[in-house]
């Protein structure tokens, strides 16, 4: 275990090391303005050839690493941005997964030395891998089809074997790719959040909310938890074509279908069950042929008082403020802006205008131009940014819409997204 630890660990460095070798040559292209044109190419492939190669073998946090990376991607011009697609895409739907004594061995632990008669036939090899875990194809003893989701047995010893290097790995990256964004805290708040999808039968309850809640709803199809027991999860399995394959060939239609269902998903998970989806990167979506979207991966979720504006609603009212004494007004209501805090309300007022495009059209177009934009405002406006107090309880949710808003301008969609919002806000009094 100390070998396969220290080989873990000199695999591991190896990422924040190279990148740190290819900052230093990426801070002169950018001084020389070409950090993100034709020459920087070579940079940037080698770059994420190094991040599949080692992300793509390893487990625990690292994987999430990848996958947020995948998204976030879409800050780059397209060229520079098709070869982090190309590479880091693959994390989303596959990965190296474990042999047959593992299998074996979780079931058995876990399930009993009989699991295999719960079955009518178990397919041994993997049909993917997550993140800390994989999942296998099978038909449960009623012919149902299923998923069977094992986690890795070293998960939780490796997710916190990982979580200094990713942090540093994170950051590096980020200051590479996009400088705007803060990667270290995106990193830690990515880890402690992670540790959370280690219950499984928080999961499964999760799920089974979700389920419930979306039970009779036409555009989303969840699927039903069928057995849950310490590291193993048994539910029913779900087709549909994966969201990253829209991503890479599917036709507009497909591409505003899917951002419309994943914003009604996002913004109609708290007034409907009182959770909000914490994970939405590509990989946890499928596209069925009569339009509904297959919802997967319920370990991560933001859990939401009732009775109170859900993060969500928080984040319309900023943005749908009427003038910068508004904006502040709401800002200190909700607890963004202390009361003791002067701030120069009118550039607060520009910041947030950047962020909050897509409430301010009928139909709003998400793409790389509209991702760049808004995070070379949030560079420009830091100052006054900082002056921001952002409530602890709703880092998650932040970062999940976040995230969507990412997979939104990969997807390249057209989605009314003033009237989902608008449709799914519920009052609190």
């Amino acid at each position: 275990m100390r070998f396969q630890a220290l080989n873990r660990m000199v695999r591991m460095s190896a990422l924040p090391l190279g990148i740190a070798r290819r900052a230093g040559l990426a801070g002169g292209l950018k001084v020389l303005g070409r950090l993100t044109d034709e020459s920087a190419l070579e940079l940037h492939e080698q770059t994420a050839d190094q991040l599949f190669e080692i992300l793509g073998g390893l487990k625990g946090g690292v994987m999430k690493f990848g996958q947020v990376l995948s998204v976030y991607e879409a800050v780059l011009p397209p060229s520079i941005s098709a070869v982090y697609r190309e590479r880091l895409a693959r994390l989303q739907e596959a990965a190296r997964p474990e042999g047959l004594d593992m299998v074996h061995r979780v079931m058995e632990q876990d399930v009993g030395p009989d699991w295999q008669d719960l079955f009518a036939s178990f397919e041994f090899e993997a049909a993917a891998a997550a993140s800390l875990g994989q999942v296998h194809r099978a038909v449960w003893r009623d012919g149902r089809p299923v998923a069977v989701k094992l986690q890795y047995p070293d998960a939780r010893e490796q997710l916190l074997g990982d979580r200094d290097l990713l942090v540093f790995a994170m950051r590096w990256f980020t200051s590479l790719v996009a400088p705007e964004l803060d990667g270290r805290t995106l990193a830690v708040e990515l880890m402690d959040r992670i540790a959370e999808e280690l219950d499984y039968a928080h999961e499964a309850w999760a799920q089974s909310t979700f389920r419930s809640a979306f039970a009779d709803d036409p555009d989303f199809h969840i699927p039903e938890v069928v057995l849950q027991d310490g590291r193993v999860l048994v539910s029913e399995w779900i087709g549909g074509t994966p969201l990253a394959q829209i991503i890479s060939s599917g036709g507009q239609a497909e591409r505003d279908r899917a951002g419309l269902l994943l914003t009604r998903l996002m913004f109609s998970g708290v007034p409907r069950c009182g959770l909000m989806h914490g994970d939405p990167h590509p990989g946890n979506f499928r596209l069925y042929d009569d339009g509904r979207l297959g919802v997967l991966d319920f370990g991560a979720v933001h859990h939401h008082p009732p009775g109170t504006e859900s993060p969500l609603e928080k984040w319309m009212r900023i943005h749908l403020a009427e003038d910068s004494e508004d904006l502040l007004r709401v800002l200190r209501e909700l607890e963004f802006l202390p009361s003791d805090v002067r701030v120069d309300a009118e550039r607060l007022k520009a910041l947030f205008a950047r962020t909050g495009a897509p409430v301010h059209t009928d139909v709003f177009r998400f793409d790389a131009a509209y991702l760049r934009d808004t995070l070379g405002g949030l560079t420009a406006s830091m100052s006054v940014g900082l002056s921001l107090a952002f409530p602890p309880n709703l880092v998650q949710a932040q970062r999940a819409l976040g995230v969507a808003i990412g997979v939104l301008c990969q997807l390249e969609a057209e989605v009314p997204f003033l009237d989902e919002g608008i449709r799914w806000l519920s009052p609190t009094s």
